[in-house]
């Protein structure tokens, strides 16, 4: 039954690409849907917080159905009669990496989330779906939308200056809006000059620069109170914008925020596809969550190799090619299904994943030998695991700050999104 569910998924989604008009359905400007997921490491429950109109619409008009099956999540919305799926993405969150921790064990808690669509003409419903460890997604929340509701927020965010740095038509580029974190008023023009800068080691690396006449960077000039960042296992703590602070999960340099509601204040400023705050701080660190958000710190040495890698989690949602921690791979996978992120593997179903690059001759799984360290095979330990889940390669962007490029799978990963978004 559970391949069925999924073949189902499938023939749906793939059904639907290409029949779907974006003026039959939308109007160029966002609905936002805000709510609190709550619960432990056994369970969750979604409630209503807000429905919001946003006067940019930034994503494609024309791929409006999602095709990749990545995230933790999946975002549907159909018309009002349940039938016609009109729009899709995949994404993950916060809340779904807390789940796996040992607080989640003991400790119910809640995490604001958010998702966004093109702002419908008529009535829809919004279907919420979680994928459980067998890779099958299920529904867990449905809400019906009617857009003349006088209840859907409609406050204009025009409180900050934007700056737009590229040419491209939104419609047809990749949109990244550029938040600030803990600049002040007063350091907003290094902000502006951070932006550039690394805006420049973005277009360094592959395949980005052969994509830069397409993609879009938007600046919030938007001050903190205070300068950095918080520090919790320091004890330093900011008065700033988005609250993001180190050691999430008692990781030292997992930087993250749980302050999403005000993330999307900020980037409703400007149309946008993915969020990347920059904070300022001379801390090694960062994070990216699919389809959620990206941070870096702005003055680390190791900066320009994280901005990049953090960005192959949240828009291509490539997976971490080291290990952390965990010694077996049951710990947090179910070894009996793939993996959803494209670059991990435990072999159960390798045609799925990256077998087709495999030179004939190149043993899987790959022994970490010097005659192989430039071939793509099947090396273990990726995904935060030491033994039982494999990378394409001996080394690449989403494993260490060695080595500035992508390997060819996730090459291929960022190239299919990069289509995807600016076709």
């Amino acid at each position: 039954m559970r391949k069925i569910a999924v073949l189902l998924f499938f023939s749906m989604a793939v059904s639907a690409i290409g029949q779907v008009s974006f003026d039959d359905y939308f109007l160029p400007k966002t609905l936002r849907f805000d709510y609190n997921r709550a619960g432990n490491s056994d369970t969750s429950i979604i409630y209503f917080e807000q429905l919001l109109e946003e006067q940019f619409w930034g994503g494609s008009k024309t791929n409006l159905i999602d095709k990749f099956n990545y995230g933790d999540y999946l975002l549907q919305v159909f018309d009002s009669t349940g039938k016609t799926m009109i729009y899709s993405r995949g994404y993950s969150s916060l809340f779904r990496e807390w789940i796996d921790t040992e607080e989640a064990k003991t400790l119910p808690r809640s995490y604001y989330g958010s998702v966004v669509m093109p702002f419908p003409k008529n009535k829809i419903i919004i279907k919420l779906l979680n994928r459980n460890r067998k890779q099958v997604f299920n529904l867990v929340y449905e809400l019906e939308v009617d857009p003349k509701n006088y209840f859907i927020v409609k406050e204009v965010a025009n409180k900050y200056e934007t700056e737009k740095i590229g040419d491209a038509d939104p419609a047809f580029a990749l949109d990244i809006a550029v938040l600030p974190e803990g600049y002040t008023q007063e350091e907003m023009q290094k902000f502006q000059a951070d932006v550039k800068r690394f805006i420049g080691y973005f277009f360094k690396v592959s395949p980005f620069k052969e994509y830069q006449p397409k993609i879009n960077f938007w600046l919030v000039n938007a001050p903190s109170e205070e300068s950095g960042t918080d520090i919790p296992g320091q004890g330093i703590w900011k008065k700033t914008i988005l609250n993001t602070h180190f050691y999430t999960f008692n990781s030292e340099r997992y930087l993250t925020t749980r302050d999403v509601r005000q993330i999307r204040d900020l980037a409703a400023h400007v149309p946008y596809d993915q969020i990347y705050i920059l904070v300022n701080s001379s801390k090694y660190g960062g994070g990216g969550i699919y389809n959620y958000y990206n941070l870096c710190t702005s003055d680390n040495q190791y900066s320009e190799e994280v901005f990049t890698h953090e960005f192959g989690h949240a828009f291509a949602a490539l997976g971490d090619e080291y290990q952390y921690g965990y010694d077996n791979a049951e710990e947090l996978y179910d070894m009996s299904v793939e993996p959803w992120q494209v670059n991990i593997s435990n072999l159960v179903n390798f045609d799925s994943k990256w077998k087709d690059l495999v030179e004939e001759g190149t043993p899987i799984p790959t022994l970490d030998e010097e005659k192989y360290k430039t071939k793509i095979g099947a090396f273990e330990g990726a995904g935060y695991v030491k033994k039982g889940i494999y990378r394409p390669v001996y080394d690449c962007k989403m494993r260490s700050n060695a080595t500035k490029t992508f390997c060819p799978v996730c090459f291929r990963a960022v190239v299919d999104l990069l289509k995807f978004y600016t076709e």
